[in-house]
This record gives structure tokens, C-alpha cells and sequence, in this order.
């Protein structure tokens, strides 16, 4: 008799959370009919001669990264976008020589070469909770369905004998990222997002001297805020 009382007390009691029917809130952050554009590029590039750290030293190598991001959302109704984002992803490491010494204990590496590639793709659904009245900041949940295809071949160069491998791999994910925007301009926006929800499937093969083959695969899933995903960008409003 309790859960039942309790059950038709939850049921005629209303909890008014201030945005519960958003049709009825004149506020508008991103309204019906208009774009969504946004996305970031990034370089970096390093160059070490004869470098130490800690207990490497004589480091020799050089190696850069470029990354790119674009996304589009279309608002399909008041305050909720669908859209999609693309990113590409290559970067190269070449070391000739570095140098291990701890104690009586001394290695080497030379001739070690890395170089990687990604593409990834994926559908975005976007609703945005306009704060305050005059539309100008809003907080939104984004989520994210899409997959990731990369190429890595590495080699090494162990007693003159050259030793290589090929990995391709694949992945599969699901992802919930809240944040906050903010208008800027009448059209510029920057945002602030970090990931929170994430379940993901990959697997991968790979070819070792043209010789050996293997393949790996993983689940993961996790429910916490990860401060490694914070991104923070620009955006255009159409």
C-alpha cells in the first residue's frame, strides 16, 4: 500500500524544472531552418639533435602532426540540430638515434620510423537548452554515432637487420559530450564540450615483416568525465 501511495503521490505531484516544454519558451538559441558550421586544424612540428632527458640521451629525430575537423549541423526544429563531422589525422615520427644508460645497463635505438593516418566519420544530434532570455548562451548534449579507419606502418632498424609492421585498424562508437556555448558576434559562437558517455568496439590486423599475422579487438565503455576530451572551439551560425 506504501509503493502504491507513493506511486499516485509521484504521479500528482509536478516538478516545474524551468524548461520542460520548449515550444512554450520564447527564448531561441539556434532557430528552425539555419546552419550550424564549425570545425578546428592543427599543426605542430618538433626537431631534436643530440637532445637529452632524464636518462635518454643523444636524441636525434624529427616528426610533425596535422589534424583536421569539420562539422555541419542543420536545425530541424527550434533549439535541435542533426548534422555530421569528418576528421583526418596524420602524423610521422622519424628517430636515427637515442641513447638508454641507467646504472651498468645501456641500449640503443636507431632508424626507428612511424607513420600514421585516420579518417573518421560520424552523425551528430545536437538539442540546445537556451539559458537566460536573451539567447545569447546556451548549454547542449551532443551525441555522437560513427566509425574510424587507420593505417600505421612502423620500422625499426635492430643490428642492420630492418624490422617493419603494418596495423590497420577499425572502430566502431557511441558518445554523449555536453557543453556550453556562448555567442560572440551575431553569428560567431565558441563552445566548450567534454565527453562524459562513451562505448566503442575496435579491432584491428596486423603484418609483421610481410611475414607474421595478427589480429586484436576491444570493448570499452565508460560513464565519467574525462578531462583528456575537453575541447573548445569556434563556431558559425548561418
Amino acid at each position: 500500500m506504501m509503493l502504491i501511495l507513493g506511486t499516485a503521490g509521484a504521479q500528482a505531484q509536478r516538478y516545474d524544472r524551468g524548461y520542460e516544454n520548449l515550444n512554450s519558451i520564447s527564448t531561441v538559441f539556434a532557430p528552425k531552418g539555419s546552419f550550424m558550421l564549425g570545425g578546428n586544424l592543427r599543426y605542430s612540428h618538433h626537431s631534436m639533435n643530440d637532445y637529452s632527458v632524464l636518462v635518454i640521451n643523444g636524441i636525434n629525430s624529427k616528426g610533425s602532426t596535422i589534424s583536421a575537423s569539420p562539422s555541419f549541423l542543420y536545425m530541424v526544429k527550434d533549439n535541435m540540430g542533426l548534422g555530421a563531422r569528418f576528421s583526418y589525422n596524420r602524423s610521422h615520427f622519424d628517430l636515427e638515434s637515442a641513447n638508454l644508460s641507467v646504472s651498468e645497463i645501456s641500449m640503443s635505438v636507431q632508424d626507428y620510423f612511424r607513420l600514421s593516418q585516420s579518417y573518421t566519420g560520424m552523425i551528430l544530434f545536437r538539442p540546445y537548452i537556451p539559458l537566460g532570455p536573451g539567447g545569447r548562451f546556451s548549454m547542449f548534449a551532443e551525441l555522437n554515432l560513427g566509425a574510424s579507419f587507420s593505417q600505421s606502418k612502423n620500422t625499426v632498424d635492430i643490428s642492420s637487420v630492418v624490422k617493419g609492421s603494418f596495423v590497420e585498424k577499425y572502430k566502431i562508437f557511441f558518445g554523449v559530450n555536453p557543453g556550453f556555448a556562448a555567442f560572440l558576434t551575431n553569428h560567431m559562437a565558441m563552445e566548450l564540450s567534454l565527453g562524459m558517455l562513451g562505448i566503442s568496439y575496435g579491432w584491428s590486423d596486423q603484418i609483421h615483416n610481410q611475414v607474421a599475422q595478427g589480429s586484436t579487438d576491444a570493448a570499452a565503455a565508460s560513464f565519467m568525465v574525462n578531462p583528456a576530451s575537453i575541447s573548445l572551439g569556434l563556431c558559425y551560425y548561418l
